[in-house]
């Protein structure tokens, strides 16, 4: 039996805190991508439109621009309010739509490439936020359908890309 004395000190290697911590952030986000990838657009919108929204707000506040038009209570009220009705819409379209038709389509389609496969996936997921945000949000008008359905189809189609990329693993 040996004792503490007669041990040899064992050298430990040192690991910087800061490396630790984005090594372990990275695995546990590699290794639930799911609940992740369907908030990345969402939320680089949510960015987009704050920073927007912020220099709207400058504007209006120098005197730039007339706080009466209606454009720019549109950017403000998307930026605070329009948050929660896409991030809802992308989880949702995302577990009912996306991840079945990736399933469904190659088998339907095997001669079909990956890309394709990508973008028409994408394109069921962002036509399905965009058809449920037109549902939640019941635009009055024709232009912020459309404004709808084009953050819908980007919101899917990037989320989508995203989830592919950091899924398939090149041989």
């Amino acid at each position: 039996m040996r004792t503490k004395k007669n041990r040899r000190g064992v050298r430990r290697a040192r690991v910087p805190l800061a490396v630790a911590l984005r090594t372990a952030v990275s695995r546990h986000i590699r290794s639930r991508l799911v609940l992740y990838v369907p908030a990345l657009v969402p939320l680089l919108l949510f960015l987009v439109a704050h920073l927007l929204a912020l220099l709207v707000l400058i504007c209006i506040k120098s005197g730039v621009l007339h706080q009466e038009q209606s454009m720019h209570k549109t950017a403000v009220t998307w930026a605070f309010y329009g948050f929660l009705p896409l991030l809802l819409s992308s989880y949702c379209c995302f577990f009912a739509v996306a991840r079945p038709v990736a399933g469904l389509l190659p088998h339907k389609f095997p001669d079909w490439s990956m890309p394709m496969h990508t973008l028409t996936v994408g394109a069921a997921y962002g036509a399905s936020m965009g058809v449920l945000l037109l549902l939640l949000l019941e635009p009055r008008t024709p232009m912020n359908a459309v404004f709808l359905m084009v953050v819908g189809i980007a919101t899917g189609l990037g989320n989508w890309f995203f989830y592919r990329k950091l899924t398939i693993v090149d041989a």
